[in-house]
């Protein structure tokens, strides 16, 4: 996850090209602690396109469509890159952990481990594998990430029986509260 400009697009063509879930854009609160509510607008999201993909979208007056529309994008930004998530990560990669500090507690309070490109101005007590670098650059977040992926993509071809039992797994049923 990386939510910064500088990130943003890097994160998402690397969690793509590895096949993990991401957020580029806003960390929702309760995204792993409250992860039911998550998965249900993620259904909505669903909805939403079949909405949009058929003539439905053509029964609602233009104010709905309108509506719609707006509806559909704000949920497609900010969990888009949740939607592979069937269950609950073993492991956070984090690009910045300062901005990011309410993923980490969120993360921290699960019990998932923190992995993050660490600069100057942040504290490595909070990430379980701080990573030192420079993470502002754009130029060291793309040298990362894209080694992180290749990494990923390595241990999925090396153990694909896992690979298949992880997405087998159940859906966890999270707490609410």
């Amino acid at each position: 996850m990386g939510t910064k400009r500088q990130a943003s697009d890097t994160v998402q063509e690397e969690a793509e090209r590895c096949g993990m879930p991401f957020v580029s854009e806003r960390w929702l609160g309760g995204a792993l602690t409250n992860f039911r509510t998550i998965r249900n607008r993620l259904g909505r999201l669903e909805e939403l396109e079949a909405i949009r993909s058929g003539d439905e979208i053509n029964t609602y007056s233009k104010k709905m469509q309108s509506a719609l529309n707006r509806e559909y994008r704000k949920i497609y930004r900010n969990l888009n890159g949740l939607r592979s998530m069937n269950r609950m990560p073993e492991c956070l990669v984090i690009v910045d952990p300062t901005k990011e500090r309410n993923a980490i507690r969120e993360a921290r309070s699960l019990g998932i481990t923190t992995v993050a490109l660490i600069d100057t101005d942040s504290d490595p007590e909070q990430i379980d594998l701080p990573i030192p670098g420079n993470d502002d650059g754009i130029r060291s977040i793309e040298l990362l990430l894209s080694q992180l992926s290749d990494a990923i993509i390595a241990g999925k071809a090396e153990n694909p029986e896992r690979q298949k039992k992880d997405d087998s797994a159940p859906e966890p049923v999270a707490a609410e509260g």
